[in-house]
């Protein structure tokens, strides 16, 4: 696919507005194949994504690895859209159709492009409607293809996309805008979309301040492959250990 001049004004001006070490999250790097996202709704090509997950997590389930899948790309197909949202007012298309994953042949997927600007892309109610069809395509064909249910997989998708948010509401020193954006596109999604929820971390001195994680309603289950660990922020983690593991991670933040 070719996507339009348009599109890549935007994804550059959208570039320009955040710091360059920030660009990992748009920009792709080595040689990806760019893969358009409506295959998610082809289930030859969706089993044999989720089978590829078995290279990094051999000892788990397809359950498993189905939301593994999910948990990735859930957050890399909307980065493009909210990130130009919130820098310039104006977003990609999140649409399965004008959306490519940047592909690796081992079935990773870190970035993804939008071939189109989405018409009505600076009406928050156009962008939440936008990526309700894509969600709306995308979660039942992951769950009839990992054999689970859908619900666990609409609050992935909520916090996959108030991570991304906060991560570009950080790049640009805005995080109570992003949160406040998450919040309004959550609820225009709807139900069974859950609102997402944060959580403020003090810095250990000397540092100072406060920072913004979101408090995470969905597990991705990586936990169940032998030898990995829980998630800083993950639900199932006791309370103690979450702030423990989140006040480190403030440190760096």
């Amino acid at each position: 696919m070719v996507g339009s001049t348009a599109a890549d004004e935007l994804l550059a001006s959208t570039a320009g507005g955040l710091p360059r070490e920030e660009h990992g999250y748009l920009l792709p790097t080595g040689a990806p194949i760019p893969i358009s996202f409506a295959r998610v709704d082809d289930s030859e090509w969706l089993d044999a994504q989720i089978g590829l997950q078995a290279q990094r997590w051999p000892s788990v389930d397809r359950r498993v690895l189905a939301t593994l899948w999910w948990y990735s790309v859930s957050q890399v197909f909307l980065t493009p859209t909210v990130a130009a949202l919130f820098v310039t007012g104006q977003a990609l298309s999140p649409r399965t159709a004008d959306v490519e994953l940047h592909w690796l042949p081992d079935g990773r997927v870190f970035t993804a492009g939008s071939l189109a600007v989405l018409d009505g892309g600076n009406d928050v109610r156009s962008v939440a409607a936008a990526l309700r069809e894509s969600f709306e395509l995308a979660i039942p064909a992951v769950a009839r293809a990992g054999a689970r249910r859908e619900r666990p997989l609409w609050a992935i998708a909520t916090d996959s996309l108030a991570n991304r948010l906060l991560w570009v509401g950080r790049a640009r020193g805005e995080v109570y805008r992003a949160t406040e954006l998450t919040v309004t596109l959550t609820e225009l999604i709807g139900p069974p979309m859950p609102a997402p929820r944060y959580v403020d971390v003090e810095r250990r001195p000397p540092r100072k301040g406060r920072v913004r994680f979101v408090r995470r309603g969905s597990c991705c289950l990586v936990y169940l492959e032998p030898n990995e660990a829980k998630c800083a922020s993950c639900p199932r983690l006791s309370p103690i250990s979450r702030e423990s593991l989140l006040r480190t991670a403030a440190d760096f933040a």
